[in-house]
């Protein structure tokens, strides 16, 4: 059976040879009259090992582009538009970047090379639209949508062109591959640079994937920690477990806390918060203290049983006012009663 790394990359494969083979940088060499065998090798195989090594890539950016912002955003709720009259919301793991494409393209060529591509990996094409911009859904027009989830910027460089681009999309696809273990949305949509920024001349396209799974909720690993810190300064732990409206931790919760504290044990200078998630069941700042005790309460646990040092530890409480699904399912409320690991 494909495994995901070699499904992602395959895809990396079929976008380099589409994007390559049969671009401006082929065409040049032939004039060398090189073999066509030999000016795959030159080429191509280069670029298939550095897009095989970012592990993180589910699928590459287009070769030669400028990526101004690659957000990972985490396990999110997502809206996206899939027919002229539909968006659907899936909840995954979110990763948006923001890229300049090499000078000479086009955004209509941007889409089709990801349209290729996702076809010739066996995925499917659920929308294109060329004309993105008078698309309306239930009074929300396209620019409003395709924000949604975007990291606002301060001032910058880059923040006009970024700031705008909402506005100035004219190419639009919604695909989607399918994995063993999961589905994987992939949304581009492309068009010129903000006036303002004198970027204009230059095609901009923003691709974004969405990695449909289940929010991890079973057994964790200090392994599993360490990474969810280093790559998104933090991680949810779901297997600590209290009693409704109590703050004691249960016994049950030991695999847990053993993980956390063997990870803090052989990082000594790896300091971290501990922050007590709440749903919104109930009265708001009952639930805030709640939160802040449970976060407490693990600390201690941590100090007594594992021998973690306090000076590694530190509470906060934040209730239900981050939560990582809606309230208005069981589901939802699961996935938000949790404790988080926050790198500081």
């Amino acid at each position: 059976m494909e495994t995901f790394l070699t499904h992602k990359n395959r895809f990396a494969e079929i976008f380099l040879i589409n994007n390559i083979l049969g671009g401006p940088v082929m065409k040049k060499l032939k004039k060398f009259k090189l073999p066509v065998v030999a000016i795959i090798i030159i080429i191509l195989f280069p670029l298939l090992a550095s897009a095989q090594e970012d592990d993180s890539l589910i699928i590459p950016v287009y070769s030669g582009s400028d990526i101004r912002y690659d957000d990972q955003i985490g396990f999110e709720e997502f809206s996206f538009i899939i027919n002229e009259t539909t968006v659907q919301n899936t909840e995954g793991v979110l990763r948006r970047f923001f890229c300049r494409a090499p000078e000479g393209r086009s955004p209509l060529e941007i889409i089709k090379n990801y349209e290729n591509a996702i076809k010739e990996d066996g995925g499917s094409i659920l929308f294109i639209s060329r004309k993105p911009k008078e698309i309306e859904i239930d009074g929300e027009k396209f620019s409003d949508i395709f924000r949604k989830n975007r990291k606002s910027r301060g001032l910058s460089t880059y923040v006009f062109t970024h700031t705008d681009f909402p506005n100035t999309v004219t190419e639009y696809l919604a695909g989607k591959l399918s994995t063993p273990d999961k589905d994987v949305y992939i949304i581009v949509a492309a068009g010129p640079g903000a006036w303002a920024a004198s970027e204009d001349k230059r095609t901009f396209y923003e691709l974004i994937t969405l990695e449909a799974e289940p929010m991890e909720m079973g057994m964790i690993t200090s392994a599993d920690i360490g990474k969810g810190l280093s790559t998104m300064g933090r991680i949810a732990i779901y297997n600590i477990f209290f009693d409704t409206g109590k703050s004691e931790v249960k016994a049950e919760s030991a695999d847990a806390l053993k993980a956390i504290a063997e990870y803090l044990n052989a990082n000594k200078t790896q300091k971290v918060i501990i922050v007590g998630h709440t749903d919104n069941t109930g009265d708001f700042d009952m639930n805030i203290s709640l939160s802040k005790d449970r976060a407490d309460a693990v600390i201690k646990k941590l100090l007594s049983d594992y021998a973690v040092s306090g000076e590694q530890l530190k509470p906060y409480g934040v209730g239900p006012v981050s939560p990582v699904a809606s309230n208005s399912t069981e589901k939802g409320r699961a996935l938000n009663r949790r404790v988080e690991v926050v790198e500081r």
